[in-house]
C-alpha cells in the first residue's frame, strides 16, 4: 500500500513538472498555443506569443511564425500602451481600426492589406501592423530609435499582447 501511494506520489510530481519554455529564437517572435472547447462548459483559448518582451537592435529585421493550432490568422499590430484589465484587453480600441486598415475579410480572415505602414518605413509607430497567414511566415524590420518600446496586439486575438525592446 505504501509503495502504491508513493508511486502515486512520483507520478503526479512528474505530471506537475512542465519544462520550461525555451527562450524566443533571436529576432524571432511566433505566435503559439490554441483553443480547448467543452459543449454546455468553457472555451479556454491559450493562443499566445512565445514570449513578452523581446529584444530587437534597431535596423534588425524580424520574422514572424505561426505555430499555434487553431489554423487562424494573427497580426503584429503596434499600439501606443498596452491595455490594463481584462475589460479593456477585451474591448481592444485599437483593434477595429486595425483589422480595417488591413482590409480584413471577417468570413474567410484573410487581408486586403498585409502590411500597414503608419509612421516612417519600417516598424517604428503606433498603428504599424503585419498580418500573419495561419502557419505562416512573414518578416518586417524595426526602424524605431534605439531605446524605445513598441507594445504589440494580435489585433485579432487582444490578450496576445508583448513588447519589442529597441536596443
Amino acid at each position: 500500500m505504501i509503495r502504491r501511494i508513493f508511486a502515486l506520489a512520483a507520478l503526479g510530481s512528474i505530471a506537475f513538472a512542465a519544462p520550461a519554455l525555451a527562450a524566443p529564437k533571436a529576432n524571432t517572435i511566433t505566435a503559439i498555443g490554441g483553443m480547448k472547447v467543452k459543449a454546455n462548459g468553457y472555451v479556454q483559448d491559450d493562443q499566445r506569443w512565445d514570449a513578452d518582451k523581446y529584444t530587437v537592435k534597431s535596423g534588425a529585421t524580424v520574422t514572424l511564425r505561426d505555430k499555434s493550432t487553431m489554423g487562424q490568422p494573427h497580426s503584429l499590430s503596434l499600439i501606443a500602451k498596452k491595455p490594463k484589465g481584462d475589460q479593456a484587453i477585451m474591448e481592444c480600441k485599437a483593434c477595429g481600426p486595425l483589422m480595417e486598415a488591413h482590409e480584413a475579410n471577417p468570413e474567410t480572415m484573410e487581408a486586403g492589406k498585409e502590411l500597414v505602414e503608419a509612421g516612417a518605413d519600417g516598424f517604428d509607430a503606433a498603428g504599424d501592423s503585419i498580418w500573419l497567414p495561419s502557419k505562416g511566415k512573414v518578416t518586417f524590420k524595426v526602424t524605431a530609435k534605439k531605446g524605445a518600446k513598441l507594445a504589440f496586439v494580435c489585433a485579432i486575438h487582444p490578450w496576445m499582447l508583448a513588447e519589442i525592446a529597441v536596443k
